[in-house]
């Protein structure tokens, strides 16, 4: 078999090709037939259906991003993508199956990972020593939030090259350059009830494993988000967000410079300064493609900030944030003093009205009033007199009336986004 026959969809583009070519003579028939596998991916699957036969099912990892049942990845460099298969056994035991191919580019079985507890909760593929092989990082799901997070090095052709570099117990985990090296470090958080941490393990050229630990903040109950990013002056900085109980959300922010690891939000009380409502993740509010973390104390207004590699808090955009109707404001302008907001719903919309509070030289005065309008005649009403259509969506269309010349329309439109599902659950 050819090597260029290894996937089937270069087989359907040829055929796309040939047909919508000038003069191709082609039957009805043949334009409506499927297009065939390669021979590559029907024995791979005819290797996995032995094993379906024996007992074993399909299991694919339950979370993360790399959730196919089958998976294709070049782990050893060469070119060539090794297939893995994720199933359970007779005995539900998870295991993954992986198989490579030989000189005729047929698949083999290489080697079969038998793992721990009931699934695998995720798994990930990075070069964690920089050798141009890619590891295989998998979290095994065991009894509650327990996880086992294992690194396996598949080698080269010989299956007793294939080792395990590092076993240990992980809430969540994620991959990146976080010192700054070139080379991807692994990050497992781990939460428990005396003290919760974040360990950062690299890879060195010969196998051994160095690790080092920083703590997450006191009182934590669980991780709901952890991300890579970078600060304001560009340092590689990892976000981790995670619940104080019903008090909110906090976030921790790890840096790595030279290797040491540390929470530069960490303060002597033991937790990180940024507590706010639920449902409310750091993100990129200035568009200078570092996150800004929110901070609040309570109700809709937040202060977002940016921070420096010391740890150092610097108010960035203050926005009002409107959970009930699924929208936020980015205050600008007058907006930016002391401002009052007051909600009102009616029949088919809703409305928040915002009020400047006077200082004694400036006169107290409303402002600004967005509408969100899902009634019936809902695009009638935000076209109607003295008001402007700031956003129209299927179910409702956002409005806004300006009662103030400090504003214009276009400060409102340009200031005003929508809060989508994944940013309030964290499921980014």
């Amino acid at each position: 078999m050819k090597r260029h026959g290894r996937c089937y969809i270069a087989l359907l583009l040829s055929v796309i090709i040939a047909v919508s070519c000038t003069g191709c003579m082609t039957s009805v028939d043949e334009l409506y037939s499927l297009p065939q596998m390669s021979e590559e991916y029907v024995q791979l699957q005819e290797l996995i259906g032995r094993r379906i036969e024996e007992g074993s099912a399909y299991a694919a990892p339950t979370g993360g991003s790399n959730r196919q049942s089958i998976q294709l990845r070049d782990l050893d460099g060469d070119g060539v993508a090794e297939a893995l298969a994720f199933l359970v056994d007779a005995a539900r035991t998870p295991t993954v199956c992986v198989y490579r191919q030989n000189e005729e580019s047929d698949f083999y079985p290489y080697v079969i990972i038998t793992g721990y507890g009931s699934a695998v909760a995720s798994v990930d593929y990075a070069d964690l020593n920089g050798d141009g092989a890619a590891e295989l990082i998998i979290a095994w799901q065991g009894g509650g939030d327990i996880r086992l997070l294992t690194v396996h090095s598949l080698g080269g052709g010989d299956r007793n090259d294939q080792q395990e570099l590092l076993s240990v117990d992980c809430t969540d985990f994620l991959v990146c350059d976080l010192d700054g090296d070139g080379v991807d470090d692994l990050l497992d958080i781990r939460i428990a009830d005396d003290r919760s941490t974040m360990a950062m393990y690299t890879l060195t050229g010969d196998g051994p494993v160095a690790s080092a630990t920083a703590p997450l903040s006191d009182r934590i109950t669980g991780v709901r988000r952890a991300s890579a990013g970078v600060l304001s002056d560009g340092t590689p900085a990892v976000f981790v967000e995670s619940e104080l109980g019903r008090e909110g959300l906090v976030t921790d922010v790890f840096t790595a410079p030279g290797g040491q690891l540390g929470n530069i939000t960490m303060t002597p009380l033991g937790r990180s300064n940024t507590l706010r409502p639920d449902g409310i993740f750091s993100a990129d509010m200035d568009g200078d493609q570092a996150p800004e973390v929110p901070v609040g104390s309570g109700g809709d207004m937040l202060t977002w900030y940016n921070l420096s590699p010391s740890g150092a808090m610097i108010p960035s955009v203050s926005t009002y944030y409107n959970t009930d109707d699924g929208w936020y404001l980015v205050l600008t302008g007058p907006l930016t003093g002391d401002v009052r907001m007051e909600r009102r719903d009616a029949d088919g919309e809703s409305s928040v009205m915002f009020t400047v509070m006077g200082d004694g030289s400036t006169p107290q005065g409303n402002v600004l009033i967005i509408y969100t309008l899902t009634g019936g005649n809902r695009l009638e009403r935000a076209e109607s007199e003295g008001l402007f259509v700031l956003l129209q969506e299927d179910r409702a269309v956002y409005a806004a009336q300006l009662l103030t010349d400090a504003l214009t329309q276009q400060d409102i439109i340009d200031n005003f986004h929508l809060i989508y599902a994944e940013w309030q659950s964290g499921d980014l």
